[in-house]
């Protein structure tokens, strides 16, 4: 059956689009509760926001400014889309913002069932999406301020359209391959170079393995580049003329080729996704490691798509292993290749071409890792009850464990994904409910940040930050302004000998100090307190 065909097959089956809705709406009720329930991260998030902010109040669309300086780290595309959402909120709320990362990651769910269809059926497609949105990783990015499920959307688009060309018929591959080059370029737009490199090393590796390099000539690789190039500089030359060669030097050199081969941030060495991966992609990481296994066995029997989805993992898991510069966040284009192994070797479970015990061992290793994990639960984190506040989870994982045992005993194995969808989705949701606010109250800066402003609108002239951990610019969220800093306790002791000021100090800087010096400031000073995080002292008393 052709593409076309399939195409036309799932588009005319009503239950397309009942899976799509509820696709959507289980998206929806799992990602947004989060973002209702706690505020900006003091680091990553509300700089992001500041970019955006700063974006805005300046007019300059081209070149972000981050503390009145060039942020050359990003393209200035993911900024607007968060000033978009704030056209539409009406300001910078965490809501607003998260959507610029949940929507996205709701997309990538839908591709990933569309895709999953075409190749398996509409059934197994719809698993791979549950296991995609609720893999724990891509749940984390699809409620936190990052750009990585934008990017993602477009590699992952590409990929899908360089699939669908090479399974169409020769006259209809053009159309399909030419938008490879336009999600290339779209997802190099959100997060430059980390756009266009996988597709660019995926695509031919797969080709290879085929032993298709004719494919090569259908892939019109010349004017695919002319499509690129001409995409990235109707951005890139008026950035370039407005920000200067210090912004073309930052951008084109130290971001680019620095992070890739000597990188300045994030070194981790070769193996550091060997360890981290199986935590990031839980619940799902023993059933993909039996995939791996299940097509190792079978790879001389493999159909084409399960090759693809093969050198698409191992093939981009393999290269940002080699790159110095390493965070969990670059592998997430990866996921949905993942979740559709996955999903594959319940199928083939399903129509008893794999061993049941391909389903058996994962699912006990699984369910006994969570259920045991529950009793490791600390009693208390950080000041909350958290144990407490997770007994749905630990109630669920051990109540899912013992049905799971019974499912396997009476030979129900397509029941074992569902399940786990199930008692993990009860600790997502419990998690968004119960903790997710309590732990934002430990990193929060928004509440001493508008008492700061409070101050300052009060005629508090001096308002600064004692050694910030964070960039300070990034209080200009909450302020309105950039306060100063202040580094070392010598000028600490002189900001403090100055009139109508007001100076946030972090609350292990505050123990630091030698107790004599604190009951004195404590004397002449009034001290406000901010959760467990922060403190001011100013000497304006209300």
């Amino acid at each position: 059956m052709g593409v076309e065909v399939q195409i036309s097959s799932i588009k005319s089956n009503k239950k397309t689009y009942i899976y799509i809705l509820i696709i959507i709406i289980f998206g929806t009720l799992l990602y947004l509760p989060a973002a209702f329930q706690r505020d900006l991260h003091w680091k990553e998030e509300i700089k992001y926001v500041e970019v955006a902010k700063e974006m805005h109040d300046t007019g300059n669309w081209l070149v972000p400014h981050f503390g009145g300086e060039i942020y050359s780290h990003k393209p200035p595309f993911y900024f607007w889309f968060l000033n978009f959402n704030r056209f539409l909120f009406g300001g910078y709320s965490v809501t607003a913002v998260v959507l610029a990362s949940l929507i996205p990651g709701i997309l990538i769910a839908l591709l990933t069932f569309y895709w999953g269809s075409l190749s398996f059926n509409l059934k197994y497609g719809f698993l791979s999406g549950l296991i995609l949105m609720t893999a724990f990783y891509f749940f984390a990015l699809s409620i936190t301020v990052r750009m990585d499920h934008l990017m993602g959307l477009f590699i992952i688009s590409a990929l899908f359209s360089f699939y669908l060309g090479y399974s169409s018929a020769a006259e209809k591959k053009k159309k399909f391959y030419y938008l490879i080059y336009v999600f290339m370029a779209l997802s190099t737009w959100i997060k430059g170079p980390a756009g266009f490199l996988i597709p660019l090393i995926v695509i031919p590796v797969f080709l290879l393995i085929q032993k298709d390099t004719g494919e090569f000539k259908n892939l019109e690789l010349k004017k695919g580049a002319l499509i690129f190039t001409a995409a990235i500089l109707l951005w890139l030359v008026p950035a370039l003329l407005k920000g200067g060669k210090d912004y073309a030097y930052e951008l084109l050199i130290v971001q680019t080729f620095g992070r890739t081969v000597n990188s300045f941030a994030h070194q981790r060495p070769v193996y550091y996704y060997l360890k981290t991966f199986s935590f990031t992609f839980l619940p799902w990481s023993f059933f993909l490691y039996s995939a791996f296994i299940y097509c190792f066995r079978k790879r001389k029997e493999l159909p084409r798509f399960i090759k693809f989805l093969l050198s698409w993992f191992i093939t981009t898991f393999l290269f940002f292993s080699l790159i110095s510069g390493k965070l969990d966040i670059y592998l997430l284009p990866i996921y949905p290749a993942g979740a559709m192994l996955a999903a594959y070797l319940f199928k083939e479970t399903a129509d008893k071409k794999a061993s049941k015990y391909y389903i058996i061992i994962p699912a006990v290793i699984t369910l006994g890792f969570l259920a045991l994990g529950s009793f490791f639960i600390p009693q208390e984190l950080n000041g909350i009850a958290l144990k407490n506040l997770l007994l749905p989870t630990i109630s669920s994982w051990i109540l899912g464990a013992l049905i799971g045992l019974i499912l396997l005993f009476k030979k129900k194995y397509s029941y074992i994904s569902y399940l786990v969808i199930i008692i993990f989705t009860v600790f997502l949701l419990n998690f968004s409910f119960s903790a997710a606010e309590p732990f934002s109250q430990t990193y929060t800066v928004k509440p001493a940040a508008e008492e700061l402003k409070e101050l300052n609108s009060d005629g508090i002239k001096h308002i600064a930050v004692y050694k910030y951990d964070g960039d300070s610019a990034v209080l200009g969220v909450y302020l309105d302004f950039w306060p100063d800093v202040v580094n070392n306790p010598a000028d600490f002791l002189t900001y403090l000998e100055q009139e109508e000021i007001a100076l946030m100090v972090e609350t292990k800087d505050w123990q630091s100090f030698d107790g004599q010096l604190v009951k004195k400031i404590e004397k002449e000073f009034e001290i406000l307190k901010f959760n467990q995080n922060y403190i001011i002292i100013t000497d304006y008393r209300k």
